[in-house]
């Protein structure tokens, strides 16, 4: 066999290269497409990867940059609670009636001034804005823990004085519960009793005289009412309670003609005289009308 030419190609090259050809040529399109979905997903999962890993830097970064001025805030000192201050806030709301924004101050002072030495007075105002609001109950509830901690503080005749004007602010019309008008007398007369050289004992003393006078309306109201519906024995009832407990009261007077004509109904007739000659004798303008009235008795 001769030698092979330069610049020819032999048999075997010749075939090596034919068979590749053929090969590639006979490769499937779906498997090209598949190695080039594969090749795509790749890059896409690392472009993917790249750009997390881009964000989760900048997250990093944030959070570094928020935790260092959180942590200089911290650091930086706050101004002093200046409680003067705001209690002047406090009372100028107070004088505005703004009795809500006033009692937060006031609360907020307790909570967080240093200086005990305004706790007593703060009790007094936030039971002051609950008085104002007309929470009367809310008020005295207040008033009354202000005397539990401070019994002999300066303005405890004052916390006393505001616990019985809490009831007399509840008062209504003669026919309503009486309960109110007791509570006045009993917190008024505390007042009398542990503060007797106080600014308040006339005060005191008017509002007692008031409620007294009151309560012996309401039992006259009761009594008419008896009286009208024909229960005698109750209406006399009444009507005795009231001149024993109310003496010289506005009712007394209607309440010795309405027991006189209670006793004349029930048959006893020197019950009914003893009523009619007292109302003749200490009510002049009355006099004719008991005259009338004993001179049915004495034909009965």
């Amino acid at each position: 066999m001769g030698a092979i030419p330069w610049g020819s190609e032999s048999p075997l090259r010749h075939q090596f290269r034919f068979s590749r050809v053929v090969l590639t040529r006979h490769v499937p399109q779906r498997t090209q497409r598949k190695d080039r979905d594969l090749r795509n997903g790749f890059h896409d999962l690392l472009s993917n990867y790249e750009q997390r890993s881009f964000l989760m830097k900048i997250s990093l970064i944030i959070l570094f940059l928020m935790t260092s001025a959180l942590s200089f805030v911290g650091c930086a000192k706050e101004p002093p609670f200046d409680s003067g201050v705001w209690f002047k806030d406090a009372e100028e709301k107070m004088h505005k009636d703004d009795f809500e924004a006033a009692r937060k101050k006031y609360q907020e002072i307790e909570e967080k001034s240093p200086d005990k030495s305004y706790d007593a007075v703060l009790m007094l105002r936030v039971a002051d804005t609950y008085f104002g609001e007309e929470k009367y109950s809310e008020a005295q509830v207040e008033y009354q823990a202000f005397l539990n901690y401070h019994p002999v503080n300066k303005d405890a005749v004052y916390a006393q004085y505001q616990i019985a004007m809490c009831s007399y602010k509840e008062l209504t019309t003669i026919d309503r519960d009486p309960t109110p008008n007791k509570t006045v007398i009993k917190e008024m007369r505390t007042l009398l009793d542990k503060y007797p050289k106080s600014d308040y004992v006339e005060e005191a003393k008017k509002r007692i005289a008031i409620c007294r006078d009151r309560l012996s309306e309401y039992e006259l109201y009761v009594a008419k009412f008896y009286y009208k519906k024909d229960a005698y024995k109750a209406a006399v009832g009444r009507c005795e309670k009231l001149l024993k407990d109310y003496p010289a009261s506005p009712a007394e007077k209607d309440a010795l003609y309405y027991a006189g004509l209670s006793y004349m109904e029930l048959g006893e007739r020197d019950q009914a005289r003893t009523k009619f000659e007292t109302l003749a004798l200490k009510y002049p303008d009355m006099k004719k009308t008991a005259q009338s009235h004993l001179q049915k008795l004495q034909k009965l």
